[in-house]
């Protein structure tokens, strides 16, 4: 027999896998892209502050821990490992945190974290592309983790402020 609301639950966890593999699968397609162009550091195309260019990044967020690619994946591996059993382990201890902000978020930060770990699984390095100008080139993963993030940031924030009231 099925729990009631069964159905419901596997397409959210169907939609939660359809956002991880579009980030993946854009990230993915968009780095490629970027790779056809020869040099790194090559811009692309320029329209006001922002530039597309090619950008290999062998460190962390911002240039940081550059050459250091072993030591980032693993830190990426654990990171993945980790925060999806937390995902899991949280969604079902406090099913109000389940909410579809927060499958939403965790959707951008597993694709984003797996968009950047193929990078360093196949090229020890990350292409980044997107440069504002004023801020270190990115990438799609990029943008998707910092939206998961800021996504979660905001969700337990409202929650907390709910819970006081």
């Amino acid at each position: 027999m099925r729990k009631a609301g069964s159905s419901g639950q596997l397409w959210r966890n169907l939609a939660v896998l359809i956002i991880i593999l579009l980030i993946v699968a854009g990230d993915q397609l968009s780095k490629t892209w970027i790779r056809s162009f020869p040099y790194d550091g090559q811009t692309i195309y320029k329209v006001g502050f922002l530039q597309i260019i090619h950008w290999q990044n062998s460190g962390a967020a911002f240039g940081s821990f550059q050459g250091q690619a072993l030591a980032l994946k693993i830190v990426s591996i654990v990171g993945l490992v980790v925060f999806s059993y937390l995902g899991i382990f949280i969604s079902r201890r406090y099913p109000r945190l389940a909410n579809i902000p927060n499958r939403i978020a965790f959707a951008l930060i597993i694709g984003g974290t797996i968009g950047n770990l193929i990078d360093r699984l196949r090229f020890g390095r990350v292409t980044d592309f997107i440069d504002p100008g004023f801020f270190p080139a990115f990438n799609v993963a990029d943008s998707a983790l910092t939206i998961g993030v800021i996504i979660i940031i905001f969700s337990l924030l409202r929650q907390m402020l709910r819970e006081k009231r």
